[in-house]
């Protein structure tokens, strides 16, 4: 299973998927990946010490396009993103997530990383989503292991098409009018890409009030809402302090719980279905060119 939680800058996203995670892997292996340029994830889930043995994997565009038989990276025109079935793939204790991840527990981190500082006013991130999006494509996990994707914020993942393989969208937002227009056009862009509503969740998140609650529910009452994290002063501090922990907060713990058991009870689509939502985007991208 694949998952994603989608957001605008500062609804709490970070902070949200590293709790989830680590009550998933209380039942599940774990594949933490981090497309965003920001490298918060590995920290969030206790791995700060270690940061430094992290290789990240932006640089090996063309050892995954090679590997799964791919075009190279010129080639954009000409490249398919169903995977075939002499394709190259990839799965949780592949060679290439060993050497490209740290480990705690039962939870595997891996990092896509920023351009080189040398290179950065030169070269864009283009090539390097382009990459994610066919390694995410060629990502097989059995039924004890979960990949959760902690994605760049807004709607470019979603407009280049790089969750196409994904089985729950989680749109995480506070009560802020711009957070709710972003939560919108995300999920009017998943809806053009043919994610049905009961494929998506709201997480309302660092609300104030009864009144913000309100008002988040109201905007996106057509799905499926599950109850998120309240500000509170506590929360934050501890946070800063790198000490949360849902362990010894019992109405955290009840929270994260909720959003574990949604996804670990979730009936995902079949490799059937995933794969007519991947063709949908080769198609589209076919009628765009021609």
């Amino acid at each position: 299973m694949k998952i994603w939680f989608a957001w605008k800058w500062w609804a709490g996203k970070t902070t949200l998927s590293s709790l989830v995670i680590q009550k998933l892997a209380q039942h599940k292996d774990i594949l933490a990946l981090d497309l965003d340029s920001n490298v918060n994830l590995a920290t969030a889930l206790w791995m700060e010490k270690d940061l430094d043995k992290l290789i990240s994997f932006w640089s090996k565009k063309h050892e995954v396009m090679n590997y799964t038989k791919s075009t190279s990276m010129t080639d954009w025109e000409e490249r398919i993103y169903s995977p075939k079935e002499n394709d190259g793939f990839y799965h949780y204790n592949h060679d290439f997530v060993e050497k490209h991840s740290l480990k705690i527990w039962n939870i595997k981190a891996m990092n896509l990383g920023f351009i080189d500082d040398e290179k950065r006013w030169m070269e864009s991130m283009c090539d390097y989503y382009e990459m994610s999006k066919v390694f995410l494509n060629h990502m097989n996990l059995n039924k004890n292991e979960i990949l959760v994707a902690d994605l760049a914020a807004g709607i470019e993942m979603i407009s280049r098409g790089t969750i196409m393989s994904f089985d729950i969208i989680f749109v995480v937002t506070d009560a802020n009018f711009k957070n709710i227009k972003v939560s919108n056009q995300i999920l009017e862009n998943l809806s053009i890409i043919n994610f049905e509503k009961k494929e998506i969740a709201i997480i309302p998140n660092k609300y104030l009030d009864e009144e913000d609650l309100e008002n988040i529910k109201n905007h996106f009452s057509k799905y499926n809402i599950l109850e998120g994290i309240a500000f509170s002063e506590e929360l934050y501090d501890l946070d800063s302090k790198k000490e949360l922990n849902f362990e010894n907060i019992n109405k955290l713990d009840e929270i994260v719980s909720n959003i574990a058991n949604y996804i670990l009870n979730y009936k995902r689509k079949s490799k059937e279905e995933i794969a007519k939502r991947i063709e949908f985007f080769d198609t589209k991208k076919r009628e765009f060119l021609q």
